[in-house]
């Protein structure tokens, strides 16, 4: 099984793979493709912002609760420094939001230049190391013919038109719903907000000058997130749904669900005691 990539799709699969628990990207591609990993690409990993922000939602967040995310960014993508991974997530979904509006193109800049194309930022450094450098425009993996038949089947009953564009489009996390992405990166641009003690989403998020989220994040800065959450989607993070009506599992229980491939409570029972 072999599919076609751009630079920048090579690019993207090679950091999924460096943060990943797979040695090789044949190994990624077969476990993904066949449906074996839903949790392998770093759009499906985004989902432990809604996972943490439901856990510590509207409290105040200290040393403890960023100490946690933390933890949980380890145990998923080997990243030890917060910033970094949102960084990556950020980057993953600026990519994944580009290419479903046809305007992800194969040159990578830093910045936005005036009339051009919109950027990717960079991939954070520590991953960069971990990436094999002359990345391949193809990727192949060896697969029998029974995990083939299942990769077939699974593509004739997507929406994609043939098998390479189903298993480069799961490989990247591309087939995730688009508000559930759109929806991450407002919780990832918030806290990176927090992070660095910049103006937010509606004003401003953190204290100015602090570094880190101690002492900074209280539950108005929550409040603030709930309400452009629902102006822009029409839902809360929780609590009630747009209608008025009784929503119990609220967009941060959803949001875990579809992006982690499994209940928040079951992906709690994953993770290791020790974190």
């Amino acid at each position: 099984m072999s599919i076609r990539l751009s630079q920048v799709q090579a690019a993207l699969l090679a950091e999924s793979v460096a943060c990943s628990r797979y040695r090789s990207r044949s190994a990624y591609l077969r476990a993904v493709a066949t449906g074996r990993d839903r949790r392998g690409p770093i759009l499906a990993k985004a989902g432990v912002l809604f996972f943490w922000a439901r856990a510590h939602f509207g409290e105040t967040i200290g040393t403890e609760e960023q100490e946690n995310l933390g933890r949980l960014g380890r145990f998923l993508f080997g990243i030890e420094d917060v910033g970094e991974m949102l960084a990556l997530i950020r980057r993953h979904l600026r990519a994944a939001r580009l290419a479903a509006s046809g305007r992800l193109g194969d040159t990578e800049l830093e910045s936005r230049e005036p009339g051009g194309r919109e950027s990717l930022p960079p991939a954070p450094a520590g991953v960069r190391r971990r990436v094999a450098s002359g990345l391949s425009a193809s990727a192949s993996a060896r697969v029998c013919r029974e995990r083939k038949r299942l990769i077939r089947e699974n593509a004739r009953y997507s929406a994609y038109s043939g098998m390479s564009g189903f298993v480069r489009h799961v490989a990247l996390g591309w087939d995730r719903n688009g508000e559930i992405l759109a929806q991450c990166a407002a919780i990832a641009e918030w806290l990176e907000g927090c992070l660095k003690g910049q103006v937010g989403l509606k004003g401003k998020v953190g204290l100015e000058g602090k570094v880190g989220l101690e002492g900074q994040v209280g539950p108005e800065d929550w409040r603030r997130l709930d309400g452009e959450t629902y102006r822009r989607f029409g839902v809360y993070l929780c609590g009630p749904g747009a209608s008025g009506q009784s929503d119990v599992e609220g967009a941060l229980w959803r949001g875990a669900q579809h992006l982690l491939g499994a209940a928040p409570e079951t992906f709690a029972g994953r993770v290791p005691v020790e974190l």
